[in-house]
């Protein structure tokens, strides 16, 4: 199954532009269209300083053009957001198909004095979303939240073939983020497919390089550091034989203390 991860610089990504990567995911046969963080709503920093009725309001115009865009060219999107409910604010993944709108909240936020988001958003106590396309199942979570066992715990026990990574990452993290997911896909046998943001705000370098690691751990697909698009297959087949073979995750469920 072909899937499209769409590394963008935008502020907020523009329906001309969006339209034409869907356009060209399309044409490769993709079925899944994967978006970073912060390139539909206003960059983080921003947020900080925005009225609620701005974010609601520019939240709600995405929501719509992504149920339409996801209608014309059917194909399921994968999209971070922020959502307002009252006087509360929430990060979300957001899963736009025929099928209609579903959303993840993020249970795990940074909590740093140069990037606190735990001190931003409100929490809504949710598992992982997992969801299936076709015979491949999925798992999404966010960047930060790739760094916690119990993420990946879930995933394995539902079986997860491939586990979608929306991030924004910078200051040259790059490599420590390959070298951990790829550890991750290769204990799992799964998929794992990050999709970065690119670009700059003020003195901030979003450095994209967004890639996806095989089953085996091996990478098979990384974009640069400019905005552009990676058509990718994930193979079921490589799955199940990458499991078979290391037995990991059969092994795993035998394990006692």
């Amino acid at each position: 199954m072909n899937i499209a991860l769409l590394q963008s610089d935008s502020l907020p990504l523009d329906k001309a532009k969006i339209n034409y990567y869907l356009s060209q995911a399309r044409k490769e046969k993709a079925k899944l269209f994967i978006l970073p963080e912060y390139v539909l709503n206003r960059f983080f920093k921003e947020l900080e300083k925005m009225p609620l009725g701005f974010i609601k309001k520019q939240t709600a115009h995405q929501i719509s053009l992504l149920k339409k865009l996801s209608e014309i060219y059917s194909i399921t999107i994968i999209a971070p957001l922020i959502i307002v409910k009252g006087e509360e604010i929430y990060k979300v993944i957001g899963k736009f198909s025929k099928n209609g709108v579903r959303y993840y909240y993020q249970q795990v936020f940074m909590p740093y004095s140069h990037w606190n988001e735990e001190k931003f958003f409100s929490k809504k106590p949710q598992k992982p979303m997992v969801f299936s396309i076709g015979n491949v199942r999925y798992g999404v979570m966010f960047g930060f939240e790739s760094h916690f066992d119990n993420f990946w715990q879930y995933f394995r026990d539902k079986k997860v073939d491939a586990v979608l990574i929306p991030s924004i990452g910078t200051f040259n993290s790059n490599q420590r983020w390959f070298e951990m997911l790829k550890s991750r896909a290769f204990l799992n046998n799964a998929y794992v497919v990050r999709v970065n943001r690119v670009g700059s705000y003020d003195e901030w370098e979003f450095y994209g390089n967004s890639f996806v690691i095989d089953p085996e751990g091996e990478c098979v697909s990384m974009l640069g550091g400019m905005e552009e698009m990676a058509i990718v297959n994930i193979d079921k087949d490589a799955v199940k034989e990458a499991r078979k073979e290391w037995k990991f995750l059969s092994m795993y469920k035998k394990i006692e203390f």
